[in-house]
């Protein structure tokens, strides 16, 4: 196959899974209405109230952003941690000797 024929079929690739993944979101917002309709139904609960339940619920589920134990942020602990050591044994071979 080459590099022309493996661009195209890259291309179809990605546009099916493009529109797959759309049509998923656009059936997770249809079963979101049709639960909070159903909802207001049942409880009696207004649309408002629901819809910000809803995104209470939504926001509990989003995984955190930023974790405090980053790459960046172990390295920064190593390096202060040593830098530390180093220090405190350069003050020590200075006092002894």
């Amino acid at each position: 196959m080459n590099p022309e024929e493996r661009k195209l079929r890259q291309i179809r690739r990605r546009a099916f899974v493009r529109a797959a993944r759309r049509m998923r979101e656009e059936e997770i917002r249809q079963d979101t209405q049709d639960t909070l309709d159903t909802l207001q139904d049942a409880t009696g609960l207004s649309r408002l109230e629901l819809e910000t339940i809803a995104q209470e619920v939504q926001a509990s589920f989003k995984p955190h952003t930023r974790e405090f134990f980053s790459i960046k942020s172990q390295f920064l602990l190593v390096g202060a941690g040593l830098g530390l050591l180093f220090i405190t044994l350069w003050t020590l071979i200075e006092v002894i000797f």
